[in-house]
């Protein structure tokens, strides 16, 4: 039986309420990093499949990781795009990256996301072999952008092409 001692990633954290004095419940975890990769004409996305326990099936999603401790936002974020679709910081152009992490869900976790947007530099650019951490099962598909809100109902993923729309694709 799994006891939350044995817990990898999630820590289950109560506070008092600072008011009313009811316990809260909370997940403290560590914060993470997305990225929406455009290919270098811009009318596809790379998304990563994988399975997702909250869903109990697979799904479509940008490529996303947790900041290791010890590492900063930027670290993480070349780190994840390298390990889970093999691109290298030489191969991208970082278009935007947002000032200060977003709260996931400050209701029940302290988890934080920084959003980047980039595009490969040219359109030779061919991936390494990913390099997935233990237990990892993911492949990546380059989908077209107008695609994507048909495919997919996860938030990071809709959220960035938001981002992408109103940021970044209003200057090109």
């Amino acid at each position: 039986m799994l006891k939350i001692s044995d817990l990898n990633f999630l820590k289950i954290k109560v506070e008092k309420h600072p008011t009313t004095g009811i316990d809260l419940e909370y997940l403290k975890k560590h914060s993470a990093i997305a990225i929406f990769l455009l290919n270098y004409e811009k009318d596809k996305i790379l998304l990563v499949n994988q399975y997702r326990p909250g869903k109990q099936k697979k799904m479509y999603e940008i490529p996303a990781g947790l900041i290791d401790d010890g590492e900063d936002e930027d670290t993480a974020m070349w780190r994840e795009l390298l390990e889970e679709t093999g691109y290298k910081k030489k191969d991208i152009e970082l278009l935007y990256k947002n000032e200060k992490p977003l709260m996931i869900s400050p209701g029940y976790t302290t988890e934080s996301l920084y959003f980047y947007i980039a595009k490969l530099k040219n359109s030779d650019v061919i991936p390494e072999k990913q390099s997935l951490d233990k237990g990892e099962d993911l492949s990546c598909e380059w989908i077209e952008i107008n695609m994507i809100e048909s495919i997919t109902d996860d938030i990071k993923t809709i959220f960035s092409l938001y981002l992408y729309e109103k940021k970044v694709n209003i200057h090109d």
